[in-house]
C-alpha cells in the first residue's frame, strides 16, 4: 500500500547536527522507516548563529537519515528586531518556488506560515503543529504589548490558522485550554485538535551515550548538576550563578555547576562569576547534540530554568527536559506550570519561588536525599522518557495524517 508523501515546513528546523531542536527530523526518519516519503523545507540561515547552510555547503538539497532537506537562502540576522522579522518574510515568499510541487499532507510548523503555505500549496491537507504560542510567548517573555502592530498580525495569523488548518497539533499538553480561551472558541473543531509532545528519541541518545568518549573538566567528587540549553533572558540562568553565590554564602562547597549552551546573555553572566569571585560555576559554550546524553550521565542532577510567566499554565514542551528525563538524573525546576510531568512522575523538584534562596533551598534537599531516594527519581524519568519515545509519538503523528487525509 502507497504511504503518503509528507513535506514539513519549517524556518527552524535544519537537520542535524547543526540544529539541536530535532522534532521534525526525528519525525521525518521515523516516518521514512514506515515507509513514506519526507521533505523538510527549512531557511539557510540556523537561529542564533551566524551560520547559513547554503553558504557553508554551496547546496540548497541535502538528505539525512533518509529525510530530503530543502533549504530556502534567507537574510542573516542577529538578535529578535527588524531584520529578523525580514528573514522570516523572505522566507515565507520564496515558498513560491515550490508551488509546484504536490506533497499529499502538508505539517505547518508556525501559524504564520499557514497563509503562505495554503496560498502556495492549493488543495493539499495543512496540518500545523505548534510548539511556541505567538504572540503568547514574544508578549510574555520580551515584553510586547498585545497593541503592537507586529503582534496584532501575529494574532491574526494565529486565529486564521487555527480555524483553517485541516488538523492542528500541540506540543504543550494544554494547547486545547489555550483554544477554548479565544474569542473564536466556538468556531474551533475540536476533533481535530491533536497533543503530541516533544519526546525524546531514545535508540539514538542510547547510542551516542555509548559512544561518548569526550573528558570532562569537572571535579567528580563535587555534586555536579548540569544545565544545557540556551542562554537568553527567558531561560534565566541568572539564577543559576545567583544561587551559587548564594551556596558559597552559606559555606556549602559540595555543588558546582556546569553550564552548556549559548545565547547573549552568556557574556554578561561570565563577568558576574568573575566579578563576584565564583568558581562553583562553569560556561562552556555551544554544544552539539550528541554530546549531551554523555555529558548528563555524568551529572548528579539536572537544571531546567525559565521565567514564570502565565502561559505556563498551559503546559511545557521543551526538548532539554526530554533529554534530562532519558539520562536517569534528578531535575530541579523553578517554574510551576501546568501538566508538569515532574511533578506528576516524581522525577525531581519544582521550586515554588523564583529565587536563589528556592534553588538553594531544592538543591539542598537533594544533597540530603539517601542515593536510594536519588535513584528512584532518575529512574522514574527515563521511565517518563520512554513514554515520550519518539516510535511512540509517530504512532500519534501517524493518526493525525490518517485523519486529514479521510
Amino acid at each position: 500500500m502507497r504511504k503518503e508523501n509528507i513535506w514539513l515546513i519549517c524556518h527552524y528546523s535544519q537537520q542535524p547536527p547543526l540544529n539541536t531542536m530535532l522534532r521534525y527530523h526525528n519525525w521525518g526518519k521515523e516516518l521514512v522507516a514506515r515507509g513514506y516519503t519526507v521533505t523538510i523545507v527549512a531557511a539557510s540561515t540556523i537561529h542564533n548563529t551566524d551560520i547559513d547552510i547554503v553558504e557553508r555547503s554551496g547546496k540548497t538539497e541535502n538528505v539525512c537519515d533518509g529525510v530530503k532537506y530543502l533549504y530556502i537562502k534567507t537574510p542573516k540576522y542577529v538578535g529578535n528586531g527588524i531584520q529578523r522579522i525580514r528573514n522570516m518574510f523572505v522566507f515565507c515568499l520564496k515558498l513560491k518556488q515550490f508551488k509546484k510541487e504536490r506533497p499529499d499532507v502538508l505539517i505547518n510548523c508556525e501559524a504564520y506560515l499557514f497563509p503562505f503555505v495554503k496560498f502556495f500549496f492549493k488543495n493539499v491537507p495543512v496540518i500545523t503543529d505548534t510548539v511556541d504560542l505567538w504572540p503568547e510567548s514574544i508578549i510574555e517573555y520580551a515584553n510586547y504589548s498585545k497593541t503592537n502592530p507586529f503582534i496584532k498580525i501575529l494574532y491574526r495569523l494565529e486565529r486564521n490558522a487555527y480555524l483553517k488548518s485541516d488538523a492542528l497539533i500541540f506540543s504543550m499538553e494544554g494547547g486545547t485550554d489555550y483554544l477554548r480561551e479565544q474569542s473564536y472558541s466556538n468556531k474551533i473543531n475540536y476533533r481535530k485538535v491533536f497533543h503530541i509532545n516533544m519526546g525524546c528519541d531514545l535508540s539514538t541518545s542510547d547510542r551516542y551515550l555509548s559512544e561518548f568518549r569526550e573528558e570532562l573538566p569537572w571535579d567528580m567528587t563535587k555534586f555536579n548538576i548540569v544545565y544545557c540549553g540556551s542562554i537568553r533572558q527567558a531561560n534565566q540562568v541568572s539564577q543559576i550563578c545567583e544561587a551559587a553565590k548564594e551556596l558559597n554564602n552559606q559555606g556549602i562547597q559540595s555543588v558546582e555547576f556546569q553550564i552548556y549552551g549559548n545565547g547573549d546573555q552568556l557574556e554578561i553572566l561570565k563577568k558576574y562569576v568573575k566579578d563576584n569571585g565564583l568558581n562553583n560555576v562553569h560556561f562552556y559554550g555551544r554544544f552539539q547534540k550528541e554530546q549531551i546524553p554523555g555529558i548528563l550521565a555524568c551529572a548528579n542532577a539536572s537544571l531546567l530554568t525559565y521565567k514564570q510567566v502565565r502561559i505556563m499554565k498551559y503546559g511545557g514542551s521543551q526538548s532539554k527536559l526530554f533529554d534530562y528525563l532519558a539520562s536517569g538524573r534528578p531535575i530541579i525546576c523553578n517554574a510551576k506550570w501546568g501538566y508538569n510531568l515532574i511533578e506528576r512522575y516524581r522525577c525531581g523538584i519544582v521550586t515554588e519561588k523564583q529565587t536563589p534562596e528556592a534553588f538553594v533551598e531544592a538543591i539542598c534537599y537533594l544533597l540530603d536525599l539517601s542515593q536510594e531516594e536519588i535513584e528512584q527519581m532518575g529512574y522514574n524519568g527515563r521511565k517518563v522518557a520512554e513514554m515520550y519515545d519518539q516510535p511512540l509519538l509517530v504512532d500519534n503523528l501517524c493518526e493525525v495524517i490518517d485523519y486529514v487525509m479521510k
